[in-house]
């Protein structure tokens, strides 16, 4: 007797906070006595409001699907005193025990009614007209009740991927469908193919012009997907046309690998005039030391940690930039690195007298013929390394006085021009070849090709066109290479 009154005060307890919880949840008495006439009892309509915040319908169907029979022999008010009556000769009634378990069971099922309810509409409304196939078996699986840790996941996981534009029930977020929508103008089905589903089914789905037409094409990987080794071999490949790129990574790789506990070599500072000059902008540059394990700090500075030090990959990458000096694209660009700080130091006047080079650039301005005005005459534009320069002539202009011109910005460039050491090249001809600007001095532009505009760039001279000025005679490589160009020009091999 002693135990059964410990076991009332309990539940009277245990029923006053349900009923201060249910008020906190909105849950009155009208909402309780909507489920009671039903045929519920009022303890059980509580629970499952209290599992659907309050909402009388849902609660409905939550005791509807749980399998839960109203009790409809006998009246509310009644069935609710025989819960609160205790049996003979035991501690408490089984029906107090078994109502945590029954919530629990009734919150579960509801859940998984409500998962597998939202995944068919995120389905139905994302495959729009497409037709669905899935087979029986499965749709079975999909409504038992008892599914599989597995497929429990996967119907979450499907639902995740369609939860970011639906609401509860797969109803689109922001009311109305629009009148127009341009994935389905067409009534002609696109063609479709199978993809399977997590649980076993099959779901015909709508097909890419890509897919249908070009089955085998596969799209290349990102870089960060392929293999270290790939990533290292990559890199070092577009690295070709930059020398001083892959001079400053292999000075740096090096460094590192013989002497891989000094913080300054795993520290890269990306402000310093040393990054900007050699490594900014430069295409797989910065990947190759990502590739290496190198993290980004901030903005402006990549670091390597002691423990992500990789001898084979510092192997791998300093022998495929050494591969790399060996090409010709590597060669040229350095050729031309040099030609370029060589002409800037001409032009600036570099370790020379700069009254006597002023007075010599003079003189070659005084060679020139007036510039025509007006608009009038040839438009010639020079490229001089990094700079671009622009002058008129008259059609009846000839090359020398080009070159006059050109040793106004340099009083050595004419000569350098005239020993082969550097060429004067028509960019407008494909392929561009150069002039020889000995033999044509005398030629009008319109016969080499400048009329009525033309583009000219001074480079270093390929090694076939220096020999060939030292074998003194014509002919050689240059002599069926390029097109005319120009109204009346001389075809290439008239001017090389």
């Amino acid at each position: 007797m002693q135990n059964e009154t410990m076991f009332r005060r309990l539940r009277d307890q245990v029923s006053s906070a349900a009923d201060a919880a249910s008020a906190a949840l909105g849950i009155g008495d009208e909402k309780v006595r909507a489920l009671t006439d039903l045929g519920y009892d009022a303890e059980t309509a509580r629970h499952a409001l209290a599992a659907t915040d309050g909402n009388v319908e849902r609660a409905a169907e939550l005791l509807l699907l749980s399998g839960s029979a109203p009790q409809r022999n006998q009246p509310p008010r009644q069935q609710q005193q025989q819960r609160q009556q205790p049996s003979a000769g035991t501690a408490a009634s089984p029906i107090d025990v078994d109502d945590d378990d029954q919530v629990r069971r009734i919150m579960e099922e509801s859940r998984r009614a409500e998962e597998e309810r939202r995944i068919r509409a995120a389905r139905e409304e994302s495959l729009g007209d497409a037709n669905i196939n899935v087979d029986t078996d499965a749709n079975a699986n999909i409504n038992n009740a008892n599914r599989t840790a597995a497929m429990a996941n996967a119907g979450r996981a499907a639902l995740a991927r369609f939860e970011g534009g639906q609401t509860l029930g797969g109803k689109k977020k922001g009311g109305k469908k629009k009148a127009h929508d341009p994935v389905r103008r067409s009534n002609t089905a696109p063609p479709a193919f199978d993809r399977p589903t997590s649980d076993g089914g099959v779901i015909r789905m709508k097909s890419s012009g890509l897919t249908a037409h070009h089955p085998d094409v596969k799209v290349p990987k990102r870089m960060g997907d392929k293999t270290k080794e790939e990533q290292l071999l990559r890199c070092a490949d577009r690295l070709r046309p930059h020398p001083f790129a892959v001079d400053t990574l292999l000075v740096a790789l090096r460094a590192i690998r013989d002497d891989p506990d000094n913080e300054r070599y795993r520290k890269v500072d990306k402000t310093t005039a040393g990054y900007v000059r050699t490594l900014k902008d430069r295409p797989g540059a910065e990947d190759m030391l990502l590739a290496m394990n190198f993290r980004r700090h901030g903005p402006n500075e990549l670091r390597l940690d002691r423990p992500m030090v990789d001898d084979a990959l510092l192997y791998l990458g300093i022998s495929a930039l050494e591969k790399v000096r060996e090409s010709d694209e590597y060669k040229d660009g350095k050729r031309k690195a040099r030609f370029v700080k060589e002409l800037d130091q001409i032009r600036r006047g570099a370790g020379n007298d700069s009254e006597a080079e002023a007075v010599r650039r003079a003189a070659f301005m005084a060679k020139c013929p007036s510039e025509p005005t007006g608009g009038a005459g040839a438009l010639i534009q020079l490229r001089l390394g990094d700079d671009v320069v622009r002058r008129r002539f008259d059609g009846d202009d000839v090359l020398k006085d080009i070159v006059h011109w050109i040793g106004g910005h340099g009083s050595a460039i004419p000569d350098k021009l005239a020993s082969r050491d550097w060429c004067l090249v028509d960019i407008n001809r494909y392929p561009p070849a150069p002039i020889d600007t000995v033999k044509n001095a005398e030629k009008t532009l319109q016969f080499i090709g400048c009329w009525p505009s033309g583009r000219l760039e001074v480079q270093p001279s390929p090694d076939d066109w220096k020999e060939q000025g030292a074998e003194g005679g014509g002919g050689g490589p240059f002599v069926a290479m390029g097109s005319s160009r120009g109204l009346g020009s001389a075809p290439t091999s008239e001017l090389t």
